[in-house]
């Protein structure tokens, strides 16, 4: 098949959307299928099997920053689709301008596919009318749709009456398998706490999780903790036992952090669909302590994690002191995410959203027989 992934952040940044399609697509190409992935483009080369388009903005929506499509010009992406004819065009989050909206009008003999993966616990009334609006122009035009995970499929029912498959995001097991030795174990036996995200995202929490090990560093409990991720800029404030280590692209090094602590920590506060940092470490084989919110309680392991609140560093502080003396807890739980990780393999994934292509074509195909367009609306084709 030849295949369009389209993404509507910026490629030039990280992002759960950009790593998702990224590794689809990797994942697409050893089945043997071409694929290219395009998206906003604000600096850099877009890399081998990917196409960048300018005009990028940033548009502070849901409690983060998102560099956007905005002005990119829309005969730029006629002109790509002119060029390149394609079987199956899968945008990623279609409700984002405006990529997504360019790229399903102008390719119209290709099958349409849509995953939603974004969540908000609240939205606005005005934002919820925008969705309603955008999905009800746009439901003639998709032919399958996916959600990554139950909260990103009842945030989209709100503006989306077709079908919808749940396919959850992937981990590279081979890459983040817990059965890498981890690093020696610091001559103090400190317990090496880890957390990785964009960080200067208020929603991610790390406020809590400095507070909450201010606490136990204050009781004397023997533990470090290493941050990996975008923070804000300028000069860092010194936190004794604090390691800041920045962004990490490369996921090979971003594994051997998983690998090298003791338990994976993540406090954010919602908003949050999905917790591909939770699929990290529990590929890592690492026990992980993280906030009781929508988006993370579908994937954390029963066995392998512990939830608290959100927004509590001393709740946060409790759930990572009960582990700190506790080893055989800590080993067991490690043991417990390992297993429970193995569903959402790329491998695994990649086949069952490759399965909804071959859906979307078999509808397109339908369609054309009867000299209509096949409709993703209330379970039929038209």
């Amino acid at each position: 098949m030849r295949i369009c992934l389209v993404v509507p952040y910026d490629l030039a940044d990280e992002g759960g959307v950009k790593r998702h399609a990224l590794h689809l697509a990797q994942g697409l190409r050893l089945r043997g299928d071409e694929v290219t992935v395009i998206g906003p483009l604000s600096r850099g080369e877009p890399g081998t099997g990917v196409r960048g388009f300018g005009g990028v903005l940033n548009v502070p929506a849901n409690g983060a920053a998102n560099y956007m499509a905005i002005f990119t010009p829309p005969w730029a992406v006629g002109r790509f689709f002119r060029e390149n004819a394609f079987d199956v065009v899968h945008v990623h989050e279609p409700f984002v301008p405006l990529l997504a909206y360019y790229a399903l009008g102008l390719s119209p003999s290709a099958a349409h596919v849509a995953t939603f993966h974004m969540y908000a616990e609240e939205e606005s009334r005005l934002w919820r009318t925008v969705r309603r609006t955008v999905g009800a122009s746009m439901r003639r035009r998709i032919d399958r749709s996916i959600a990554v995970s139950r909260a990103a499929e009842r945030f989209a029912r709100v503006a989306w009456a077709g079908p919808m498959t749940v396919i959850p995001n992937g981990v590279p097991l081979s890459v983040f398998d817990g059965g890498h030795p981890p690093r020696e174990r610091a001559a103090d036996g400190a317990v090496r706490l880890l957390f990785v995200g964009n960080w200067r995202d208020a929603r991610k929490g790390v406020k809590y999780l400095l507070e909450a090990y201010r606490r136990l560093r204050a009781e004397g409990r023997p533990l470090t903790l290493d941050i990996v991720g975008a923070g804000p800029p300028g000069p860092l404030e010194a936190v004794d036992g604090v390691t800041f280590h920045g962004r990490v692209s490369n996921e090979e090094a971003l594994a051997r952090h998983y690998r090298s602590c003791d338990v994976f920590v993540s406090p954010a506060t919602g908003q949050e669909s999905f917790g591909i940092v939770l699929l990290e470490a529990m590929a890592a084989g690492r026990p992980v302590v993280c906030s009781d919110i929508d988006g993370y309680r579908d994937v954390a392991s029963p066995e392998g994690a512990r939830l608290v609140p959100p927004g509590d560093a001393a709740l946060l502080a409790d759930a990572i002191r009960g582990l700190i003396h506790d080893e055989a807890a800590r080993r067991r739980m490690g043991a417990a995410n390992r297993q429970a990780v193995a569903r959402y393999d790329w491998e695994a994934v990649t086949d069952r959203v490759r399965e909804e292509y071959v859906h979307a074509l078999a509808l397109r195909t339908r369609a054309a027989g009867t000299g209509a367009r096949a409709r993703n609306v209330d379970g039929a084709p038209a």
